[in-house]
């Protein structure tokens, strides 16, 4: 069911009206799909304030109805969960309760000989109530959304305020379920995507890179098609079975190794693509240990170095082509498997050589030769 209601089911949406529901906490601000919400600093604020009082029209407010139909995805006990207009609302509300004055530079265009700058709300209603209650009267422009459909509500909220129809991660984000909700919890809490992963979450990167981890932890090297994750967020919606329950618990003492080893926004974990191809690496052995990372970590440092140096040069007998075969694997299918499987072959290759010394020696004899790797 989706259904965009008329009227307002708490009637009047006037600025007084909403934001009494503010304060009885009848509106939840942090619904699952609120999680783009960009703060305003002190100046955006003011400007929306300005543009009230000066019966300036503002852009509609979109709710959620969180009527019968939405019980399950109401986990607040609120009437009404935001969609659009998070920013707006936080601004009103905190005009109302004095947290910001208006601009220094504002003028009342309904009497220029008022002076109103730098004032707060309790300031401006002891001397000119009347402006504060035609602002508390201001009436928005606000649509109530019924529905029990989160998928509806996180293409709307996307729509409205990037543009943009969800990505695959975020359509795996609206199924729900036991597992989507262990993924959102461990990204959110665990260090490796707190303070070592060094690319951003802007629409779900992290929720992501974790959902093909735990793919590689519970099949081995595998395609990331969209028919393997979704498979996988699916069939664990219900409950999470015995089977992925035992590889989520391997999964987690890998990334503790991981945590150990790697810095805070570390520059190797700057590319999504790479990060699986690096757990396979570490953990498609046996026994593993935190020394054994180190030393990893120490040859993947000198191969990422020696891989951009093999970008720089301009003489084609002396480029790596393997090093070129990596980079073209890593930026073209890098989530098939086959991707996975020859770029893993050369990682394991190159560090054989890493840990005999061979590596350091064609590195300073410039490992960015041809066939280098036949040379040895």
């Amino acid at each position: 069911m989706f259904e965009k209601l008329k009227h307002s089911p708490i009637g009047k949406t006037t600025i007084a009206n909403i934001n009494n529901c503010i304060e009885t906490g009848l509106i939840d601000f942090t619904p699952d799909y609120q999680r783009f919400g960009r703060l305003w600093d002190k100046s955006k604020k003011q400007l929306f304030i300005d543009s009230i009082i000066n019966s300036y029209d503002v852009p509609k407010f979109y709710f959620h109805y969180l009527s019968s139909y939405a019980y399950d995805l109401n986990n607040s006990n609120c009437l009404l969960a935001i969609i659009d207009g998070k920013q707006r609302l936080e601004a009103i509300n905190d005009f109302i309760n004095n947290r910001f004055s208006l601009a220094s530079d504002f003028v009342y265009i309904g009497n220029s000989n008022i002076v109103l700058n730098n004032k707060y709300f309790r300031d401006i209603y002891c001397c000119y109530p009347e402006i504060m209650n035609k602002f508390l009267d201001y009436i928005l422009d606000v649509v109530f959304i019924d529905t029990d459909e989160k998928f509806r509500i996180e293409e709307l909220f996307l729509r409205l305020n990037e543009g943009i129809p969800l990505n695959n991660a975020e359509r795996r984000n609206a199924i729900g379920g036991e597992l989507v909700h262990w993924i959102n919890f461990f990204i959110s809490t665990d260090p490796f995507f707190t303070e070592k992963i060094s690319f951003k979450n802007k629409r779900l990167e992290h929720f992501d890179l974790l959902t093909k981890l735990i793919l590689l932890q519970c099949q081995g090297i595998a395609s990331f098609s969209k028919r393997n994750l979704n498979t996988l967020i699916k069939s664990n919606k219900d409950y999470i079975s015995p089977l992925i329950e035992m590889c989520l618990s391997k999964l987690q003492r890998n990334v503790s190794l991981m945590n150990r080893c790697f810095e805070d926004n570390d520059l190797l974990l700057r590319s999504k693509s790479m990060v699986p191809l690096y757990y396979l690496f570490f953990f498609f052995r046996e026994n593993v240990s935190r020394e054994d990372i180190q030393s990893q970590i120490e040859f993947l440092r000198e191969f990422d170095r020696l891989r951009k140096e093999n970008v720089a040069i301009k003489d084609p007998n002396l480029i790596n082509k393997e090093f070129v075969e990596f980079d073209r694997l890593t930026q073209q299918g890098a989530h098939q498997k086959t991707s996975l499987e020859k770029r893993l072959k050369m990682l394991n290759a190159y560090y054989e050589l890493f840990r005999t010394d061979n590596f350091n020696i064609l590195s300073e004899c410039g490992i960015i030769r041809k066939n280098s790797l036949e040379d040895v």
